[in-house]
């Protein structure tokens, strides 16, 4: 196939199953389809701040073959591996790299004007934004960091995934959407806002999807996340963000290391999709959450990435209610104190959306806010002191403490009691 020296652009690889391979141009993204005749098409470009290992073409593209014959149309998104930090979060590498069915490229590639953009850094985040918008027939996605190591767990997932849903309703049909494609889940929507015709349409669409309607709105989805919890089944329960994606192997690869490692509470790594800048970014966690807290009141685990079993959510005392947001912060640092074992998987399988109404990003409760700041500073000189034996957890502010409204919730539609 030749060497490739320069992974600052993109470097197209087409080849088949029965052998077989081509580099192609650039260029060739300024094509309306790519009129070739093989099967598979990879991108590999690499963001020219970061240091990576120049791939084995050969066994990578072994790698992506063995994936391809487990999951007929899958979209890998790839990234180099790193190792993972020890204390807290990293903002890591811009993603650009990716593979899939060249079928599946045409399709993607047609739904995009200017066809100008797509030689540009923005050609993932175009791809990934079409991908989960047009209806397709089966959207399995999939992250894997360079080289790629084990793919696959032998074990079955059974589990109930817990999402509180307010905001765009588009979000939360591209979730479902994914997520039913998934064998050995119970899925339970939280609805935080007036039940609407195109709510209704969602809800119709998916029967077997648990919802519920919480009155009065918003209550915010720590009460929520309460309320949904108590009326699943499964010991182990899945957190999820109705504006995010879960990969298809989120599921079995978490429960699977929960169940080989005595795991009670587990996150992963995310990958961002920045709305605003357009941008896939790596962001990685500590792989022990529990021995990154012993040291500081780092943030070693985001919430909605993560798993946790039924008895460890009670033994917690639940997440605390008193406000809509933040307080899923507050559930970590008060978790350290009843759960020995807090960790993340090293892989990336929850992808996160930054994107403009979030709480996240809303100007009142975002991300450096002054109340998030003050709470925050609150939380974490009592987490301190509690560790120091200088407060008593059950004086502290890391308490859970209930909501004031008096909750009224129905299930509206679904299978399972």
């Amino acid at each position: 196939m030749g060497g490739i020296f320069n992974y600052t652009y993109y470097n197209v690889i087409a080849w088949n199953k029965s052998g077989g391979y081509e580099r192609f141009a650039e260029r060739l993204l300024e094509c309306d389809v790519i009129d070739v005749e093989y099967e598979y098409l990879l991108f590999l470009k690499f963001d020219n701040h970061t240091e990576y290992s120049i791939p084995d073409l050969d066994d990578l593209i072994d790698s992506l073959d063995k994936i391809y014959s487990k999951i007929s149309s899958p979209f890998i998104i790839l990234t180099p591996r790193k190792t993972a930090p020890i204390l807290t979060a990293s903002e890591d590498e811009f993603v650009y790299s990716f593979s899939c069915r060249i079928d599946l490229f045409n399709k993607l590639i047609k739904s995009i004007q200017p066809k100008n953009s797509l030689s540009s850094t923005e050609l993932l985040f175009e791809l990934f934004d079409h991908l989960i918008t047009i209806s397709i027939d089966r959207e399995d996605i999939l992250i894997r960091q360079i080289p790629i190591t084990d793919d696959f767990v032998s074990s079955t997932t059974c589990g109930d995934v817990i999402i509180p849903h307010r905001g765009d309703n588009d979000f939360l049909h591209k979730a479902l959407r994914l997520l039913t494609h998934i064998e050995g889940l119970s899925i339970f929507v939280g609805i935080d806002q007036e039940i609407t015709e195109q709510l209704q349409v969602i809800m119709d669409e998916f029967p077997h999807v648990n919802f519920y309607s919480f009155t009065p709105n918003p209550i915010g989805p720590y009460v929520i996340r309460n309320r949904l919890i108590e009326c699943s089944t499964n010991n182990l329960q899945f957190f999820h963000d109705s504006d995010d994606i879960s990969c298809k192997d989120r599921f079995e690869k978490i429960a699977g290391y929960m169940n080989n490692n005595d795991c009670e509470y587990c996150g992963s790594h995310e990958l961002r999709v920045d709305y605003y800048n357009r941008t896939l970014q790596s962001v990685r966690f500590p792989k022990d959450a529990s021995q990154a807290l012993a040291s500081a009141p780092w943030f070693p685990l985001l919430h909605p990435t993560s798993a946790i079993t039924r008895d460890a959510f009670y033994r917690c005392g639940t997440l605390s209610e008193e406000r809509i947001f933040g307080n899923d912060t507050k559930f970590l640092l008060n978790s350290f104190f009843y759960i020995p074992n807090i960790n993340n998987v090293d892989e990336f399988l929850y992808i996160r959306r930054i994107h403009p109404g979030s709480l996240t990003t809303s100007e009142e409760t975002k991300l450096g806010s002054p109340i998030r700041l003050e709470l925050t500073f609150r939380w974490n000189y009592d987490f301190q002191l509690i560790k120091m034996g200088l407060l008593e957890l059950d004086k502290s502010n890391l308490i859970f403490y209930p909501t004031s409204l008096i909750v009224d919730f129905f299930k509206t539609s679904g299978s399972s009691p």
